[in-house]
């Protein structure tokens, strides 16, 4: 154990705090980097992203220790020493994993996406990933898009503004009770410390169980939701004279060991995607981590060889890199490599491999250095170097220069209307609509003389663009908490069919082909689509857009009758009971269907897996693969559709457009040339709906008039 100099401190170079290393801690470093990275690859196990909480508690407590240490033995806090040492641990290999994930990125995925990860990366370099994240992550538009290959940056995000803001706090706890201290009365100042610390963890954790039962996504990823987390593993470093009181011999601390680390590994099996995270879900692995930490600390660990044998030591010295290496490659190798067991054992072997290089000659050298401290010299024999107020220069200027790119990119996709989930809803004429390829899209599943195979250049939208492509379906869309908004297009002749579309976002994309056809049939169609707003009657429970659905429901009763209403939502939601997610469909059409009103029910389209998208994006796939892209008609019709259901046990019509999708066995991505859907929530393309337009509109004029 080290002491401080004092002398040191004073002539500006970085005094290294006293410090005891915890073999146990290093294992506990391993478990978290290694449920993680398991998690991630095989799905398995399903608490397996708990890791991550495991590093929070372990980061809250390393870094109180060595402030508490650095205070006790110096008399102050040094911030200058600190972001030292912190900048020389954590940016140099993280900025490395984003350099040449961006790269990668651009070398393997479609433009749209390339351009996003380097978004990413600037995030992320900034500290602001877990912002990103949480904005996207809450953005009803980005559900089902692939992960980005830097979303494992939250986390980092989240520790290093944590670090930001507790030697401060910390220091100024310290003066508050210097008084107290200057008496001997460590009692009092201990008390102080605990107490402030105690009270960020209760108000954090109180906030992450509010927020993880309202807006689950944005909890995961928020900085307030997180840092009780870190202050658990605080708590320990600050009541380290209380815990060594435990007697050193006996078999109390190694129990507090066993118990501890078996709730980990149970949390690695009990909580899963369902379990309300972070607030209480977290509670289990982060208790458990606290008392493996509280186990050893201020004595010398023994009795616990599944946390100290050698590959669990080399693991948890490899931690971060590993961390940091594993995701990029998992998500990249997955746009080259079809899932499978050549996948798993490249990516493996690819992760651990990053892991073991940069660690050894890159991470720990730099660790290990003097950067920061004395100038760097960057070439010899003329020793030219960088002084450590020069390097603090460049960091400022990047960091700018990064925040200016973001905000630049930002405002020219704007101006270029990229991304853009709100463009209206184009009505076509009658006379733009007469030539149409018969081939193109939906078309070719009902013309047999049409080729099947598109090179990828030839497809529609480009490969660059389907992700993207809405074309103003959601032109008029009631946003999750928000009003359900009221839009009429087409035809405004008196004598126009009064049609209404009423449903979630499944439904909102039919509105794109619909509106192609509208003018020409002398359709007027009024639209009422929002999240989760399926056109259900339920008598009770606290659904999102129940309370809007209502007011629709009593405008179309006591309103003037609409002559046809459309429906559709997405199978996977209107209610987990599919019977009575059915019967509330049938209750809400009857009293309406009673007027005189017809009523189609559109069934939903088929689900669409990871992988048949990714198929499309594969690096180097070209038209024979592409055209190979799809699910089997089993999975992707395996869930049940509600719709279906209730078309049949009411006076609904139900128009079936799965001969379109799928053809016998099998449901291709690509259709006529015109990749059908844009993400793996099962929304088809714009494009796609355009072709589609034409069908739904035939089907249902043949059974009016049938």
């Amino acid at each position: 154990m080290s002491t401080i100099n004092k002398v040191d401190a004073v002539n500006g170079r970085v005094p290294k705090p006293s410090s005891s290393f915890r073999p146990d801690l290093e294992g506990m470093r391993a478990v978290a980097v290694l449920s993680v990275f398991v998690n991630h690859l095989f799905s398995w196990p399903a608490g397996g992203f708990v890791g991550v909480d495991i590093f929070f508690v372990l980061s809250g407590f390393f870094i109180t220790g060595l402030l508490i240490r650095e205070r006790t033995q110096s008399g102050t806090i040094s911030f200058r020493n600190f972001y030292i040492r912190r900048v020389r641990r954590i940016i140099p290999a993280s900025v490395l994993v984003l350099v040449v994930t961006i790269i990668a990125a651009y070398v393997v995925f479609p433009a749209q996406r390339a351009k996003e990860t380097a978004l990413d990366g600037m995030w992320a370099a900034l500290f602001g990933a877990n912002w990103r994240f949480q904005s996207s992550g809450t953005d009803y538009f980005q559900e089902g898009q692939p992960p980005s290959p830097l979303q494992h940056y939250w986390s980092l995000s989240i520790e290093e503004q944590f670090y930001f803001v507790w030697p401060a706090l910390l220091l100024g706890i310290f003066f508050a009770t210097r008084r107290a201290a200057r008496r001997g009365d460590s009692q009092r100042r201990l008390l102080a410390l605990a107490g402030g610390m105690g009270a960020i963890c209760l108000l954090s954790f109180s906030w992450s169980v509010l927020e993880s039962a309202n807006a689950p996504t944005s909890a995961y990823f928020s900085t307030l939701t997180r840092v009780w987390e870190l202050g658990v593993g605080a708590l320990i470093a600050i009541l380290g004279p209380v815990i060594s009181k435990i007697p050193l011999d006996g078999p109390i601390r190694v129990s507090l060991s066993y118990i501890g680390f078996a709730g980990v590994v149970a949390s690695l099996f009990i909580i899963n995607e369902q379990t309300q995270f972070p607030g209480p879900g977290a509670l289990l692995p982060v208790l458990s981590t606290a008392l493996v930490i509280a186990a050893f600390h201020n004595a010398p660990v023994r009795g616990v060889p599944f946390l100290t044998n050698p590959a669990s030591l080399y693991f948890g010295k490899t931690s971060y890199s590993l961390y940091l290496w594993h995701w990029p490659v998992i998500v990249i190798l997955a746009a080259i490599l079809p899932e499978g067991l050549t996948y798993y054992l490249t990516t493996a072997a690819f992760a651990l491999a990053l892991a073991h290089v940069s660690f050894t000659y890159f991470e720990d050298p730099i660790r290990r250095s003097s950067w920061l401290e004395k100038p760097t010299v960057l070439q010899r024999p003329r020793e030219i170097s960088i002084s450590p107020e020069l390097w603090r220069g460049i960091g400022f200027s990047s960091a700018a220069l990064v925040l200016t790119a973001i905000l630049v990119i930002q405002l020219i996709d704007r101006e270029n209307g990229v991304g853009e989930q709100y463009e209206s809803l184009y009505v076509a004429g009658a006379e733009e609509i007469a030539d149409v390829d018969p081939c193109f899209g939906a078309g070719a599943r009902v013309n047999p003389n049409c080729v099947p195979v598109y090179e990828p250049s030839d497809l529609s939208p480009s490969i660059d663009a389907f992700a993207k492509d809405n074309q103003g379906a959601y032109s008029c869309w009631r946003t999750v908490g928000g009003q359900i908004k009221r839009c009429t297009y087409g035809s405004d002749e008196e004598d126009a069919l009064r049609v209404a579309l009423i449903g979630d976002s499944h439904a909102a994309m039919l509105s794109v082909g619909l509106a192609q056809q509208l003018v020409s049939n002398n359709w007027s169609l009024t639209t009422y689509l929002g999240n989760g707003c399926q056109w259900q009657a339920w008598s009770n429970g606290d659904r999102d857009c129940q309370s809007e659905m209502k007011r629709v429901q009593e405008e179309l009763i006591t309103g003037e009758a609409y002559d046809v209403i459309i429906t559709s939502a997405s199978r996977e939601f209107g209610g987990g009971n599919k019977a009575a997610a059915a019967q509330a469909y049938v209750d809400a059409w009857e009293p309406v269907a009673a007027r005189g009103t017809k009523i189609f029910a559109i069934a939903d389209n088929p689900t669409v897996s990871e992988d048949s998208l990714a198929c499309l994006t594969r690096f180097g796939a070209g038209a024979e693969e592409i055209s190979r892209c799809g699910d089997n008609r089993s999975r992707a019709l395996a869930m049940e559709d509600p719709l279906v259901r209730a078309a049949d046990s009411s006076s609904a019509e139900l128009i079936d457009l799965t001969d379109i999708y799928c053809d016998g066995d099998w449901c291709p991505t690509v259709i006529g040339g015109v990749i059908a859907y844009r993400d793996t929530a099962g929304h088809i393309s714009g494009t796609f709906s355009r072709t589609l337009g034409p069908i739904i509109t035939e089907r249902i004029v043949e059974r009016m008039q049938g």
